[in-house]
């Protein structure tokens, strides 16, 4: 059960890092809360977010495939 949950995951923050990398309307990244343990992702086209997007995304991508690869080397 572990490792579908870090699959799923590892998964979709690798679609997450791959959706703010290729979207060109998404120069700056915040995370906007709703709720306790809810966070979104909000994309800016401008210099009004908290994070760079470039950067966001390949964080989120390497995060994502250290996750799900961790998931497939389990044992």
């Amino acid at each position: 059960m572990r490792r579908l949950l870090l699959l799923v995951a590892g998964g979709l923050a690798i679609v997450t890092g791959f959706r703010v990398l290729t979207n060109p309307d998404c120069n700056t990244v915040s995370f906007d809360g709703q709720g306790g343990r809810i966070a979104v992702l909000v994309c800016a086209p401008d210099d009004s977010g908290a994070l760079p997007g470039n950067a966001t995304g390949a964080v989120m991508l390497v995060l994502g495939i250290a996750v799900a690869g961790t998931a497939l080397r389990r044992r």
